[in-house]
């Protein structure tokens, strides 16, 4: 019994002496590391900046971190204010342009915490903990940018009707390198907008571009909702109603990232200049988001449908017996552009 007594006693002793150990340790770090990841060093830097992207690539659990962008004044470098555990500790990424891509510098100053300090101690430093964090970092955002991102099909699916719809909208203007930052910003208020005033939804959120790319590089689009019925709203809303009848479009959908967009817009009217079809100037193109955030965080799956207004072609009318209408959506033409 008195063996088990000094055991205790001893185990006591050295349990403090090592507590005590660990809290004398130094505090403070500086740790940065390296990795070349081959992507361009704009979609490095409109990815990390989002801060909505967070979730997607932070080596720590979303409920001990949050992220405040602290100075984007270049886009060679983006300074954080990182919040971990309560503790606050600088961030700053450094991006040089590569051959192949682009060399990513992750440096961070801060204060080790407690739990900070026994790990430190056990794994033979501040470097080998928070270092190693760093590394899964930028290994997290490699395989997000070179796998997800890069894996993209579209396809041309012809000439179709587009449905008479209401919907509800708000507009505004931003550079064209923001506007996936702005657009989810904008559906998030959309669908706080419809839920405080229990309005029902009849589809999937989309974009009616009043002028797609402006002559200094930026875009004027309404951020839709489609609602069941036509919404009126007090003048001076920043939410007002809208309606388009149906109309004649050329549809092509992109599976994948949005940054291949553009990509995809140029496949739609090469389709149109090969089939001879003239866009309809006074109807607007639309973009509807059929798999999107917030329900898919990868953008290997994301689905966006593009719809471009053509104008009808009129013909000398064919015999009643061989006439045939078109129905909503149906594929007047599915040969994809090669």
């Amino acid at each position: 019994m008195r063996i088990l007594k000094y055991l205790f006693l001893l185990f006591l002793l050295l349990s403090t002496a090592f507590v005590v150990f660990v809290a004398t340790q130094p505090g403070d770090y500086k740790i940065m590391r390296k990795k070349e990841i081959n992507i361009s060093k704009d979609v490095l830097y409109h990815f990390i900046s989002d801060t909505t992207s967070l979730n997607d690539w932070s080596p720590w659990e979303k409920d001990e971190i949050s992220l405040v962008n602290k100075n984007l004044s270049s886009t060679d470098s983006i300074a954080h204010t990182i919040i971990l555990n309560e503790e606050k500790t600088s961030s700053l990424f450094h991006f040089q342009k590569t051959k192949k891509g682009t060399i990513v510098t992750w440096e961070v100053n801060g204060k080790l915490d407690l739990k900070l300090k026994i790990l430190s101690v056990i794994k033979g430093g501040a470097t080998n903990v928070v270092g190693s964090e760093l590394e899964k970092g930028l290994a997290n955002i490699d395989h997000y940018l070179v796998n997800e991102i890069a894996n993209y099909t579209i396809k041309i699916n012809g000439l179709v009707t587009k449905n008479t719809t209401n919907y509800i909208q708000q507009e505004t203007t931003c550079a064209v390198a923001d506007f996936q930052k702005t657009s989810k910003a904008m559906l998030q208020n959309m669908v706080s907008f419809v839920t405080k005033n229990d309005i029902k939804i009849t589809g999937l959120p989309f974009v009616i571009y009043k002028t797609k790319k402006t002559s200094d590089n930026k875009t004027v689009f309404a951020m839709c909702v489609p609602v069941e019925e036509e919404i009126l709203t007090t003048e001076g809303s920043e939410i007002s109603g809208g309606h388009f009848d149906s109309f004649l479009a050329v549809k092509a959908t992109l599976n994948g990232d949005y940054s291949h967009n553009e990509k995809a817009w140029k496949e739609a009217r090469k389709y149109m200049n090969k089939s001879k079809l003239s866009e309809n100037l006074i109807g607007k193109p639309i973009e509807i988001y059929k798999v999107s955030l917030p329900k898919e965080r990868k953008p290997s799956k994301w689905v966006t449908e593009i719809y471009i207004p053509v104008q009808q072609k009129i013909s000398a009318p064919k015999p009643e017996s061989t006439e045939v209408a078109p129905s909503s959506e149906s594929n007047l033409n599915t040969n994809p552009v090669q």
